[in-house]
């Protein structure tokens, strides 16, 4: 059973090294970079917009 659970993590951590490699050669970092920045501050306008619009309802601090 362990002996299947490490084949397992063997060939996921493959897989996974294989899509990194994947993505190196066709985007750069930079680009992988500045998109994962755009997805967390849009993520975050998000949930500061959402929370504004409790507070305002609920008459609090914005």
């Amino acid at each position: 059973m362990f002996t299947r659970a490490c084949y397992f993590l063997g060939r996921l951590f493959e897989k996974m090294f294989d899509l990194w490699r994947w993505l190196y050669a066709h985007i750069s970092p930079n680009k992988i970079f500045i998109l994962c920045l755009f997805v967390g501050v849009a993520v975050w306008i998000y949930v500061q917009g959402k929370y504004n619009k409790e507070a305002e309802k609920n008459g609090t601090y914005k």
